[in-house]
């Protein structure tokens, strides 16, 4: 295996990474659906001579068909690597040409400072990298190679849930098939150093209190993934929901959430004469108000303030890849609600939002993000969690380079961000 070399004995700790990735492997929903459900299983499929995704038998909603970068990336391009970071020479069994760490970064960019021949042997290592990420035992290696000695490892497809908007048994039968995917073939906490979350959809409150039975059938886990915003059209944390929450509180199961490149979000931009769109389609209106942050502080300001943190004090909730410049202005807000006496939807506000926030919640800055503006706002790093975003384009090869990023911070802070703010989330030793 050709796994990443970086020195990190000089931090002096093995990081905590909340935010990295892998692939379900080709034919997991078939393989793990109920056989009376086989034919709604997704797939991958040629669909009018394309190969792509389809959703118990339709086509995906969207694509990126249309998708266009504005200016080139020649340091991409002389390599074979597109704008969108995608290795085109390879593709990950889905139809997808596969990612290469990195390539979409700035400052961070390891592809900027190498010649031609050293561009083509950074995306040779990465492909032949690959084959060694999907399967927890091979992962183990490549993160000791990194210096990573947690991570939260996120192998859904959070875009799901759109696709099957009006069709509830279809979205349901291939949720219960990932989920005994990940539980089978990666385990929801692999040798209490990989988490993968299974993921839950609040859309029917009897439905999800089912998946979570079928999961903790196969084993207990650490972390659930739902939807960023809405769960199709309706409130994780409403009351009708309070059954499930109470079973998780009372098992010690934490709440995460990640970026999703199709949300129902973009239909709103429908009011401003704007087509809905995914991600890869959407202008600079789509992308600004209803791509990442909106759907991140909508989450979060939810927990709070519809009463769900005050009903349930044991939960804490995890935002990954969703960026944190959002967070100052969302606190204030919501504190500013506080302070005119504005009421919790269910229940009540006991404490300041802000405080809530620290109590409570995660967020993992995006590696080239300024972490000390929100820093200022909460007034604490508790609340700030390293996350890669490996092995995406936009992030980190070398997970440990982001102790360049948080170098202003005295060496506790730095190990509580790196480190033990995370493994507080996930009830582990610092």
């Amino acid at each position: 295996m050709a796994a990443t070399s970086l020195d990190t004995s000089a931090i002096g700790f093995g990081l905590m990474d909340a935010d990295q990735h892998s692939t379900p492997g080709k034919g997991a929903y078939e393989k793990y659906i109920d056989p009376d459900k086989r034919h709604m299983a997704i797939r991958t499929e040629m669909v009018d001579g394309r190969l792509q995704r389809t959703y118990n038998g339709r086509p995906a909603r969207f694509t990126f068909e249309n998708f266009q970068v504005v200016g080139s990336n020649d340091v991409l391009a002389e390599v074979g690597v597109s704008d969108l970071g995608r290795d085109e020479a390879d593709s990950d069994g889905g139809g997808q040409p596969m990612v290469i760490p990195g390539s979409l970064l700035t400052k961070l960019n390891p592809l900027k400072d190498l010649d031609a021949d050293g561009r083509r042997e950074f995306v040779a290592k990465y492909r032949q990298l690959q084959e060694h990420l999907d399967s927890p035992a091979d992962r183990l290696a490549v993160m000791d190679s990194q210096g990573i000695e947690t991570c939260v490892n996120f192998a859904t497809l959070p875009g799901s849930e759109p696709e099957f908007e009006n069709d509830y048994e279809g979205l349901y039968a291939n949720l219960n098939a990932l989920n005994r995917y990940l539980g089978h073939e990666w385990g929801y906490n692999y040798q209490n150093r990989i988490f993968t979350p299974p993921y839950i959809s609040f859309a029917d409150p009897e439905q999800a209190l089912i998946q979570l039975d079928e999961i903790m059938k196969i084993e207990v886990p650490k972390v659930i993934q739902m939807s960023t915003g809405p769960s199709m059209h309706t409130s994780p944390f409403r009351p009708d929901n309070d059954r499930f929450w109470d079973r998780c509180s009372e098992a010690g199961i934490k709440v995460s959430t990640h970026l999703a490149s199709l949300t129902r979000y973009a239909a709103q931009g429908e009011e401003w004469n704007e087509k809905e769109v995914m991600l890869g389609d959407m202008d600079a209106f789509q992308w600004v108000f209803y791509y990442g942050d909106r759907p991140a502080y909508e989450t979060v300001g939810a927990a709070i303030m519809q009463g769900w943190f005050n009903r349930f004090p044991k939960m804490q909730l995890l935002l990954s890849e969703q960026g944190t410049v959002w967070v100052p202005y969302l606190l204030r807000k919501m504190d500013h609600a506080f302070m005119m006496g504005r009421r919790a939807t269910w229940g009540k506000m006991e404490m300041r939002p802000t405080e809530y926030f620290n109590t409570h919640c995660f967020v993992a800055p995006f590696p080239e993000e300024n972490v000390e503006r929100v820093v200022a706002a909460t007034k604490s790093v508790d609340p700030i969690t390293f996350g890669s975003d490996f092995p995406h384009g936009e992030g980190l090869p070398e997970p440990a380079e982001y102790v360049s990023q948080i170098s202003s911070f005295s060496e506790a802070d730095q190990r509580k961000i790196l480190r033990g703010n995370l493994a507080r989330f996930l009830d582990l030793e610092d």
